[in-house]
């Protein structure tokens, strides 16, 4: 798992951008999606990580790059190290913690 944000892992800010054509042309490293359908399009135009901020919709999407065996990483944004734990139950490819993201 890619840890980003936390206390205990050296990290660089987030810069988190919502899903539009200009994000997608633009190859935003972090596009916020809200749907399976823009994280299958992120994950087309090259998108390093494809953000989520609910772990319902994280789950779904890991899912799916599991399954098309996606080049994007699936990042989930968290608040806190209890929202971490569900993320690794999950087997989310990524998180990163809410004081890091800079945007979205």
């Amino acid at each position: 798992m890619i840890v980003i944000g936390s206390e205990f892992v050296p990290f660089r800010n987030a810069k988190i951008t919502e899903f539009s054509l200009q994000a997608l042309q633009n190859q935003s490293e972090f596009v916020l999606v809200n749907s399976k359908k823009e994280a299958v399009l992120a994950n087309a135009n090259e998108i390093k990580f494809i953000v989520c901020n609910n772990l319902n919709l994280a789950r779904q999407l890991q899912s799916l790059a599991n399954d098309y065996i996606f080049d994007s990483k699936i990042a989930l944004i968290i608040a806190n190290d209890d929202e971490l734990e569900d993320a690794i139950e999950a087997r989310i490819d990524a998180v990163i913690y809410q004081k890091a993201v800079i945007g979205a």
